[in-house]
């Protein structure tokens, strides 16, 4: 049962929506107001979270939302004049604002996409890549609008216990009403399976195939029906993201002492997110994906879409610009840079980003309410351009090179900084020689960081 009503969820939405075709930027600007006129942040504390400081958040007319474990942190809403003196309390590191997040906008023949990356030789096998890998048993989080879990090309991926989780309804049904996370999820995992209609010469009209085609696809909502979120959950998904226990007090309160929800996550092996602001969203946000980095998933993200045509300037979003973060560009069907596509240093690679065909619910807008989609048709599918559709390459060649069974081998009890390292060792240099602002390492190559990875890890 959805325990919040879309009208509240109205008091969140912006006016300008970002439609999917049509490369835009991603961001937008709203201010961090709650319910009650409180205003909506994130209190880091020295010390893990636990009743004293859920106490001392009520203490000053606070309604708690959530209380972390992968950061000493909890989301809440506060008076705006009970925040100074919050954050003079000693055992408060600071109080920040909760700001808004935006998405960033046959079978193989029909994704142009992953056979540039070369996925389609790794999913067939051959001598330099080894046996046949399609990233089985790979879990890939998907971060975003949610996912339809019922689409015929992502169905099979989905464990139908356990889907995800819903930080807007908050529930366990995480399903995309937007359309954007599962158009994400097919360029990453979309089922090998010739699910589409055929023309005349047996080519599939419809029906694409993902990168790592037999991974572990859990949907992880954060944005609302028309692609708005929050860091807070944002900070909730990676959280879970990581194995995470969070705490939820009652969808912005309960009375003090009454029996909190506790939601278990579930330890991702890769996460995307297609989303993202130019604002840099504070420290506790930045320690959370820290400390997922650290926990060992690896982070993708997009680049954002603020880039401009003469490929100048330094405009990568959040949280593609943290270094925990890989950040991901976009490039065309030329391998040229899109002129939308984000640049700066922290620009890490590139994937295909422009007429990237995926699964969808219906063929309408984002706006328009999104029937759960259960058959191969035209209506399945829609082309998206963005960072967007750049990101979720990335993530399934990460899980490629996983699945090849990489060691650690630096010690750190971690592999995900090595899968890092072999992506960028062997991406196809674009523009000038070395790492650059607009490609990073160049054009991931699924086929050459597998092979790679089997060199190393034999």
């Amino acid at each position: 049962m959805r325990k919040i009503t879309r009208s509240f969820i109205a008091l969140f939405a912006i006016a300008g929506m970002v439609s999917f075709s049509v490369p835009a930027p991603t961001l937008a600007v709203t201010e961090g107001q709650g319910s009650d006129n409180l205003t909506r942040v994130l209190i880091a504390f020295d010390k893990s979270v636990g009743p004293s400081e859920q106490a001392l958040v009520h203490a000053h007319g606070g309604k708690i939302k959530y209380s972390y474990s992968i950061v000493d942190a909890i989301a809440a809403t506060l008076p705006a004049q009970a925040i100074e003196g919050l954050s003079h309390n000693p055992h408060v590191v600071s109080v920040e604002l909760d700001d808004t997040v935006y998405a960033t906008d046959i079978e193989l023949d029909n994704s142009w996409g992953v056979k540039r990356i070369g996925a389609g030789t790794v999913h067939t096998g051959s001598e330099q890549t080894g046996s046949a890998n399609k990233g089985a048993g790979i879990k890939i989080g998907i971060i975003d609008s949610g996912v339809n879990y019922l689409h015929p090309d992502l169905n099979d991926n989905f464990d139908p216990l356990n889907l995800g989780y819903d930080f807007y309804y908050y529930d366990n049904e995480p399903m995309d009403v937007y359309g954007h996370g599962t158009h994400v999820a097919g360029t990453a995992c979309a089922e090998d399976n010739d699910n589409g209609t055929k023309d005349k010469k047996g080519n599939p009209l419809y029906g694409v195939v993902g990168v790592a085609p037999n991974c572990d696809l859990y949907s992880l909502r954060v944005l609302s029906d028309s692609g708005v979120g929050y860091w807070s959950d944002i900070i909730a998904a990676v959280d879970w993201s990581t194995g995470g226990l969070i705490y939820l007090p009652g969808y912005w309160d309960v009375p003090v002492g009454a029996p909190e929800e506790k939601i278990q996550g579930v330890k991702m092996d890769v996460i995307n997110l297609s989303l993202g602001k130019d604002a840099h969203p504070g420290t506790i946000v930045e320690q959370a994906f820290i400390n997922a980095e650290e926990a060992g998933v690896v982070i993708v993200a997009a680049a954002g879409n603020s880039g401009n045509t003469a490929g100048s300037g330094d405009n990568v979003i959040y949280p593609a610009k943290f270094d925990s973060v890989i950040a991901v560009a976009a490039t065309d069907s030329a391998n040229k840079r899109a002129s939308f596509s984000s640049t700066g240093p922290k620009v890490e690679l590139a994937a295909p980003g422009v007429s990237v065909y995926s699964t969808w619910n219906d063929n309408t807008s984002y706006s328009a309410p999104q029937p759960k989609c259960n058959r191969s048709d035209s209506g399945c599918y829609k082309y998206g351009s963005g960072t967007s559709m750049a990101s979720p390459h990335v993530a399934g060649v990460a899980a490629l090179v996983i699945a090849t069974g990489v060691r650690d081998t630096n010690g750190n009890g971690r592999i995900n900084d090595e899968v890092r390292t072999v992506m960028n060792s062997t991406a196809q240099g674009l523009g000038i020689a070395g790492p650059d602002n607009q490609y990073g390492n160049g054009l991931v190559s699924a086929v050459a960081a597998v092979a790679r990875s089997m060199e190393l890890w034999p």
